[in-house]
């Protein structure tokens, strides 16, 4: 192993720093853009393989993998290697994506988009730590800002991609332009993401990440499931929720008395890390659990066709990126995050109080400004709550903060589409079901274009449903909003740091050499 000639001697020459970030960012491109692009052709492939009734399981499955995988990252990163475990979660992701590409019924597409989701959310988690270790804080919102603008370019691109495969190819290719994106990630990351931090010895908490993707997979399955396939009131939906339960105590338990826990019980001592979780979880439910079903309610009831509807979607992330760039020069220009981050929860309920007005009357483009408000929103929030978050840990903890972070956003995306999810569900079939005894519900949710061709009153009766279904979701996602406005209330101020994550554990790594950057085997 060769120290690499343009490292100085406590960190990353700015060049190395730099084609670092640039592999980082097309590594969590790749996961964002695949996510952008299927939302927009989801009415059809699930109308394909089995119906809209499903749609959500597909949204589901993803995010359920993402949340189970994500905890573990930042501890097997720290065994393994950042460009290991980076390259790991690449090739789940891709070998998922072939997978996803080849499935010929919805249950066989729920399975691959898990495993499609280990491997995203292992990529997006490595991104943010990575960017926790080669940036201070102080700069850090500078480069989170590029980061988010990386997203906003995805989801420009991706439903208008996700739009055109499906009206002038097939939905499955949306899987199969993967393939060669991934390739092309892969040789960047092995080239370029080749520092190594100073040797720790870690214990892997195996039991402890056992019990938590337990606890969440029975919490997830249960509020999924609640209200559609099984009744509230069940033992199957009892017994989940009560595991569920009984798996986070169990796994709070297990975390106090572990010798190096997944997710250190001290960092909720910490009053900006349980802020920043609070505000995670919550803006993750109400904005994931809104956004995730606005493709239906304009293709169904607006009428409008996939690319449309893409590209409708698209001119939130315009919004994004003014978000993420006024936050990103603010926080490196006077380091203070508290205002910004505080004003989120008001812009997004002032969106979600505007979405209540829109029907099947009304123009897609009435909806553009109010996503534009929510977009703004979240370029602010998600960037700026990592980089407080991060500002506020012990350098011991970055890896392992950074990660329950994530793990926590992922989980409030989660519970937003299941949730969300089993509400629109269960009040598309009380609307439908009013219809008539001897209307097949089930057949109904097809393809935006064969409901299209139904008999008109049937059409406008489907139309006015998912209108009304998707309505009544704004008003779940503004108490959850409202909580988050509670919390971020009380959010301290503290000083952002202005020295690298990296330059400080080498600084401290001690023994000959053990500070400097190798090339990793």
């Amino acid at each position: 192993m060769a120290q690499l000639a343009d490292d100085n001697d406590v960190g990353l020459s700015r060049r190395r720093t730099h084609l670092i970030f640039f592999g980082m960012l097309v590594s969590t491109f790749l996961a964002s853009l695949d996510g952008t692009a299927v939302s927009t052709a989801l009415p059809t492939i699930a109308g394909d393989l089995g119906g809209i009734d499903q749609l959500p399981w597909v949204l589901t499955s993803f995010l359920l993998g993402s949340v189970a995988a994500t905890p573990l990252y930042g501890k097997l990163s720290d065994l393994y290697g950042r460009r290991a475990l980076t390259q790991a979660a690449l090739a789940i992701f891709v070998v998922a994506s072939v997978l996803c590409a080849l499935s010929q019924t919805m249950w066989q597409l729920i399975a691959a988009r898990g495993l499609q989701g280990i491997g995203a959310g292992g990529l997006m988690a490595m991104g943010f730590i990575v960017i926790g270790d080669i940036f201070s804080p102080r700069e850090r919102g500078k480069y989170m800002a590029y980061y988010t603008m990386n997203f906003t370019f995805s989801s420009i691109v991706g439903p208008v991609i996700g739009g055109l495969f499906v009206e002038a190819a097939s939905w499955r290719w949306i899987f199969l332009i993967n393939v060669p994106l991934g390739l092309i990630a892969g040789a960047i990351v092995q080239r370029h993401l080749t520092f190594r931090l100073p040797p720790r010895k870690h214990d892997l908490d195996l039991v402890g990440a056992a019990v938590l993707v337990a606890s969440v997979t029975a919490l997830i399955l249960g509020l999924a499931l609640g209200g559609e396939t099984y009744a509230w009131g069940s033992w199957q939906i009892i017994g989940l929720l009560v595991g569920a339960a009984i798996g986070a105590v169990a796994f709070v338990q297990w975390e106090r008395q572990a010798s190096e826990p997944l997710l250190p019980m001290r960092l909720f001592s910490n009053p900006t890390f349980r802020i920043m979780i609070t505000g995670n979880v919550t803006f993750g439910i109400a904005a994931m659990g809104v956004l995730a079903f606005f493709p239906l309610f304009f293709q169904v009831s607006l009428g409008e066709s996939p690319t449309r509807a893409g590209l409708i979607l698209a001119t939130m992330t315009i919004a994004v990126t003014g978000g993420s760039y006024l936050a990103g020069r603010i926080t490196t220009g006077t380091g203070r995050y508290r205002r910004l981050v505080q004003v989120t929860p008001v812009l997004a309920l002032i969106a979600m109080v505007a979405f209540m007005t829109l029907d099947r009357e009304s123009s897609a483009f009435a909806a553009i400004p109010w996503l534009s408000v929510l977009g703004f929103a979240m370029g602010i929030a998600f960037p700026t709550m990592t980089t407080a978050t991060q500002n506020s840990l012990a350098l011991p903890d970055l890896g392992a903060g950074t990660a329950a972070i994530n793990f926590f956003r992922t989980l409030g995306q989660t519970l937003g589409v299941g949730v969300f999810g089993a509400v629109l569900t269960g009040r598309l079939n009380s609307e439908l079901g009013a219809l008539d005894d001897d209307v097949d519900t089930a057949s109904l949710l097809s393809t935006p274009e064969d409901i299209r061709s139904l008999e008109p009153s049937l059409r406008t009766a489907v139309e006015e449903a998912v209108a009304v279904a998707v309505g009544s979701l704004f008003w779940f996602a503004i108490p959850v909003l409202a909580v988050f406005a509670l919390a971020v209330v009380f959010l301290p101020e503290l000083e952002l740091r202005v020295t690298t994550a990296l330059a400080a554990q080498q600084s401290n790594g001690g023994g000959d050499g053990s500070s400097e950057q190798v090339d990793e085997a």
